[in-house]
């Protein structure tokens, strides 16, 4: 199921909050400095300050465990979250309980919207790319092939803070659950849930919402693909989030996430994979396919979509992203081997005929910010 990735960069924060000074905080602008000014905010405002400050320190250590009914994903990264996100770590997909073991890591990079993947402990993808060891994939490229166009996007979509910020703003019941001990970190807990009714509300904007993403979450919902979308978010003294959890259903199962935040403005280098290394992996996809353009929406003639595993997928298996209306299946085996995506409770996964993988990226970048 693809999603409109506003969630790379800060939707709720177009410019970094203000300095704060005195004793007392506005709702509409600065950042909380003690963890009585954030108490003493609604939710609504304590959730709008959230993303100005993560506006201001948009950088921090990520781990995050995402599950469907029968497979997971880990990711532990390092990530900026501005309008030119980077990211560099480890992705590992493996069964529905994680603590089971059994996925192999692969080492991520991404930054200028190309994503990078090191498959070389795959011996059957180290045999596909001619012995290089990264996978290159240019995210805007993907996004416009039918086959592939769902690639990678989970990923930096579940590592970024902003879409629980944005949901749980155009949430009608937000509301303050209360102060909680989390990860040792004295927080204050939020809660709220959109769901389909929400996709028609005029209100969205009303709520704090840009226009753009007051229509990105009608877009998600007015479908019926994502029935519910619920968010739990953790806030520290300075309004930097500590953790969120998720869960989002659909009518052929949940797909649930608990995501944990430190090191907030921690500096982020990325570097860039050589030509040498690296083989792009919409040419992969063209070449195994025997074809060299996009192909229909339903993907004939080509690789389908990779989407949400049904069963634990091996470092050379991962299913195909298929029809919402589907009965989810377990995976047959790929004639070429694939990487997996994140994983999403969205159908039945088809036989892939070229490899799939999330998505990567492509040159250097550097960004730093200070706490």
């Amino acid at each position: 199921m693809p999603r409109k990735q506003i969630w790379s960069g800060v939707a709720l924060a177009a410019a970094a909050a203000a300095s704060l000074s005195g004793c007392s905080l506005k709702a509409s602008s600065g950042t909380p400095q003690s963890f009585a000014q954030l108490s003493a905010l609604s939710a609504q405002d304590a959730v709008k300050a959230a993303g100005r400050a993560v506006a201001a320190h948009p950088s921090a250590k990520v781990h995050a465990v995402l599950t469907a009914p029968d497979a997971s994903e880990v990711s532990d990264v390092t990530a900026t979250f501005d309008e030119h996100p980077v990211l560099r770590g480890t992705l590992t997909m493996g069964p529905a309980d994680p603590s089971a073991g059994g996925g192999q890591a692969v080492q991520i990079r991404y930054a200028h919207d190309i994503m990078f993947m090191n498959v070389s402990a795959d011996p059957s993808m180290a045999a596909a790319m001619g012995g290089k060891q990264w996978l290159r994939m240019d995210l805007e490229a993907l996004a416009k092939d039918p086959r592939t166009r769902a690639v990678g996007s989970d990923v930096l979509e579940n590592t970024s803070p902003t879409k629980g910020l944005t949901l749980l703003t155009a949430a009608n019941d937000l509301h303050k659950v209360g102060e909680e001990q989390r990860g040792g970190v004295q927080t204050v807990h939020y809660a709220g849930t959109v769901s389909g009714a929400d996709a028609m509300d005029p209100n969205l904007v009303g709520r704090g919402l840009t226009q753009e993403a007051a229509d990105s979450v009608s877009g998600a919902l007015a479908g019926g693909a994502v029935t519910t979308l619920g968010y739990d978010l953790w806030l520290r003294a300075d309004g930097l989030p500590v953790a969120q959890t998720f869960t989002e259903v659909t009518p052929v199962g949940s797909l649930k996430g608990e995501i944990d935040y430190s090191d907030w403005g921690t500096d982020v280098t990325v570097e860039g994979v050589p030509d040498s290394q690296s083989v792009d992996f919409l040419d992969l996809v063209n070449k195994t396919s025997g074809g060299t353009g996009s192909q229909d929406a339903s993907g004939s003639g080509g690789a389908p979509e990779p989407g949400a595993p049904t069963s634990a997928p091996s470092p050379s298996e991962a299913p195909a992203a298929p029809s919402p209306t589907q009965t989810p299946t377990a995976p047959s085996t790929p004639s070429v081997p694939a990487t997996p995506t994140s994983p999403k409770p969205t159908g039945t996964p088809a036989t892939p005929a070229t490899p799939a993988t999330p998505a990567t990226p492509r040159s250097t970048a550097t960004s730093s910010s200070s706490a």
